[in-house]
């Protein structure tokens, strides 16, 4: 990610290459290189005209080169970002719009000097093989935006807050972190909306990060179930009455919770073979972190106590989808038994 920032930072200064490839499917760091180039492009002419988007779903990219190769008509220069740039990838794309690859090829050779063509490829990989991205990884400023690593996310938010002037506790910090399940993208648009909230004491707290970040329904089912397997049964009820008011489908809530119980057994199963937390990562192919929350529950608890609740949910699942029980009071009933049992 210290890549990309440098990047950045050189788009910012006017050191701009006539191509780039965006490649990868962090939304808030494509919106970021994006924002940088038209900023930068914006200040150096008055007319936004030579500021152009195309999307290779609805154009075709024998257009896109034919503009990267005409003059611009106010002078100064052309900044051509195209969207959806999956003629790069194996990606079957049903559209009717007909493209020519080598078109690409031959400008990728010999590049406009008056247009800044801006590749747009947000997938997890490239078809490597094809002709047409061997060249484009070949000629182009490659911007590598994958998904941030967990260490990369908190090293950038805490960065940015400290740039724009704001500051929070470690655990304030860490909640906001968790709320957002480490997602450098939803992390930072709720860090933006906390920092107007706190437009005059610069100060974020637990309190209004509580109140303002939007928790996904996932957020929401971890919460129940941690309060299940802590036994609270009133406050359980209480957070699943309110999920049901928000039109939340029960069968969907006892799905995650299903998920959020077999996590943990498979994460006590493993641990007992010997695996450590990033080889249980890399075995369920799952994020580090939900592993990490996985170890510091699943301890607490008997693998037959986990299992038994898993069973209990996987039946009322079934008995749900076939009729033969009122969805919504299964899960009240499981909150019940849950609570009787013995660790």
């Amino acid at each position: 990610m210290k890549t990309v920032l440098k990047q950045i930072d050189k788009i910012k200064k006017g050191q701009l290459k006539p191509v780039y490839a965006v490649i990868g499917t962090e939304r808030m760091l494509i919106e970021e290189v994006t924002a940088s180039l038209t900023e930068t492009i914006r200040a150096g002419q008055e007319d936004d005209m030579n500021i152009m988007h195309f999307d290779l779903t609805e154009t075709s990219i024998d257009d896109v080169i034919f503009e990267a190769e005409s003059f611009p008509f106010f002078g100064g220069k052309k900044l051509i970002f195209v969207h959806s740039s999956y003629i790069f990838t194996g990606k079957k794309v049903s559209a009717a719009v007909k493209h020519t690859p080598s078109l690409v090829e031959n400008y990728l050779n010999d590049p406009s000097d008056f247009s800044i063509l801006v590749f747009i490829a947000p997938y997890d990989k490239l078809d490597k093989r094809k002709k047409v991205t061997k060249t484009l990884l070949k000629s182009a400023e490659v911007i590598d935006v994958t998904p941030a690593s967990e260490k990369d996310t908190a090293d950038y938010l805490k960065s940015y807050c400290q740039s724009s002037g704001y500051s929070m506790s470690r655990e304030s910090f860490e909640r906001l972190l968790q709320l957002t399940d480490r997602n450098l993208s939803k992390a930072k648009n709720e860090l933006d909306k906390l920092m107007v909230y706190h437009i005059e004491d610069k100060e974020i707290s637990m309190e209004s990060i509580d109140k303002l970040v939007s928790k996904s329904l996932e957020q929401n089912i971890f919460e129940l179930n941690e309060r299940v397997l802590k036994k609270n049964v009133k406050q359980s009820i209480v957070l699943y009455q309110d999920l049901l008011h928000q039109k939340e489908d029960p069968i969907k809530i006892l799905a995650l919770m299903i998920s959020q119980f077999r996590l943990l057994l498979q994460v006590k199963i493993l641990r007992k073979k010997g695996y450590q937390q990033a080889d249980i990562a890399g075995i369920l192919k799952i994020h580090p972190y939900r592993v990490k929350l996985a170890l510091q529950t699943e301890k607490r608890f008997k693998q037959e106590i986990l299992s038994q609740a898993h069973r209990y949910l996987i039946t009322a699942d079934y008995e749900i989808k076939s009729g033969k029980v009122n969805a919504e009071m299964q899960i009240e009933l499981f909150i019940w038994k849950f609570s009787t049992m013995t660790e």
